[in-house]
């Protein structure tokens, strides 16, 4: 038997349920929200209200269906159903004899009741291999609910009243079917509306900051466009996969702030994913999962229709294969595109690398400079040479950085110089606006995040990198 679960009631918890004197707590994995195959027609096996009787003690008022809760079962369970005062508004989960049972109990102190004070408990019984945590904030939504209907219409305290018992019967037999049938029930008393929604579970919530790039998948467009809220529909059409966050802000002209929560949302939701914004200087590299580009037909089907300028001329999967395995550490992507030329060959190569980062066939090599005291790679002859070379890149790149250049010439000598104190010559070469570097180059920061933060190009961002003898980049 279970022993009781309990922490504030304004957080979740994870039921701890013991069957033959073994923990299961750690055979299961909850990452999205999944009932067992055998339940997932009816998953909520009844709900039933206990409350404290002020002679009888625990007993059950009300339970649809009927009787489905006998008296030796709710005789064993009574303790962890009604408990003490340190666990009031904790969630209780217990589970034997073929049943889990959920519940988050509460006590009313008011003179007005015989004892000053008034103990129920809403309980959602399921099978006992259901993952009752999804449950949560039903239970907890519906109990709080009936809290406010006690204060102001008794409801609870007065069930031996017929209508009362009646209103109530009704109440949980909807609520039941409902949550089965959609997962969702809406409760109205008068004007006021009580949604009851069972969300999925995650374990961690999704990382997304102001330099990220968001683009939905296909699961979105079966969701009806009028369900999504007036900010999410604002942003949406600014939402390709190409523009990041901060953009997103500024061309939808909707705060940050918000646009971040909408996009965790359309995450949580299944139906948008993170990426990295795209560049021309971006560097990536390919990821073992290439090769199933070669061997699978759907795959190859999905990349020709992603890939190809047009529907007239396709582009072929062996040029798109090219392209992904010449990825290197050593070249950036505009590089790639001076060599393969993809317009050419009836590729666009934007839709290529999301295409690629979406499928997992690549991936991307992040950049974060870091300011050091000495820099044993710095040359001051060739960085005044690179500084004064013009560089033969085509049109749409902006970018180019000499870290990465195939074709430059190893240092001859290495010459370490020392941090320079005392004045500001670093620190205005690195940053226009007075900044210091080190609070951007302490090299946890990206280049895309440095960029996004100063509203500064990445080319800017380079040539300043490549001026400053004391700063590294590390690749990731």
């Amino acid at each position: 038997m279970d022993q009781p679960s309990h922490q504030n009631g304004n957080e979740s918890t994870e039921d701890h349920t013991l069957q033959n004197g073994k923990s299961e707590d750690n055979d299961f994995e909850y990452k999205e929200y999944h009932v067992n195959a055998v339940d997932d027609l009816d998953p909520v096996k009844c709900i039933f209200l206990c409350e404290f009787h002020p002679t009888a003690g625990p007993k059950i008022s009300c339970q649809e269906p009927a009787d489905f809760i006998t008296k030796e079962v709710f005789k064993t369970v009574s303790r962890y159903i009604i408990p003490k005062i340190q666990l009031q508004r904790s969630f209780l989960s217990v589970s034997l004899l073929g049943k889990k049972i959920l519940g988050y109990p509460v006590r009313i102190d008011n003179k007005q009741y015989t004892r000053n004070a008034f103990y129920f408990n809403f309980c959602f019984v399921f099978a006992p291999t259901t993952r009752t945590v999804v449950y949560e904030p039903v239970v907890r939504k519906l109990t709080e609910y009936m809290l406010t209907m006690e204060l102001s219409t008794k409801i609870l305290s007065q069930i031996n009243d017929a209508a009362q018992a009646t209103r109530l019967a009704r109440l949980l037999a909807q609520i039941r079917t409902d949550i089965n049938r959609k997962r969702m029930c809406m409760l109205q008393e008068g004007s006021t509306i009580i949604p009851l929604c069972v969300v999925p579970h995650y374990r961690e919530q999704p990382v997304v900051y102001a330099h990220s790039a968001v683009i939905l998948n296909n699961t979105f467009y079966k969701y009806v466009h009028t369900q999504w809220d007036l900010t999410t529909l604002r942003i949406l059409p600014y939402i390709n996969g190409f523009n990041h966050i901060s953009r997103i802000s500024a061309m939808a002209d909707v705060a940050e702030g918000l646009v971040i929560d909408c996009v965790k949302h359309l995450v949580l939701l299944g139906v948008a994913v993170i990426v990295p914004v795209f560049q021309y200087s971006n560097v990536y590299r390919p990821t073992p999962k290439l090769s199933q580009l070669a061997k699978c037909h759907v795959l190859q089907e999905r990349c020709i229709e992603r890939c190809s300028k047009s529907n007239l001329r396709q582009a072929k999967v062996r040029d798109i294969f090219r392209i992904f395995a010449s990825m290197a550490h050593g070249a950036t992507f505009g590089e790639l595109c001076v060599r393969f030329n993809p317009a050419a060959l009836n590729i666009n190569e934007k839709q290529m690398v999301l295409f690629g980062l979406l499928e997992g066939l690549i991936r991307r090599v992040d950049r974060y400079p870091i300011t050091v005291s000495r820099n044993l790679f710095y040359d001051d002859e060739d960085a005044f040479a690179f500084l004064n070379k013009k560089p033969v890149t085509p049109g749409p790149i902006d970018t180019f950085d000499p870290l990465f250049a195939t074709d430059a010439a190893p240092p001859k000598n290495r010459i370490s110089h020392p941090l320079p104190r005392g004045n500001n010559k670093r620190q205005q070469c690195n940053s226009g606006s007075g900044v210091g570097a080190q609070f951007f180059y302490n090299g946890l920061k990206s280049l895309d995040e440095i960029c996004c933060s100063r509203g500064i190009s990445s080319g800017q961002l380079e040539m300043q990198l490549a001026k400053d003898r004391h700063v590294i980049v590390l690749l990731k």
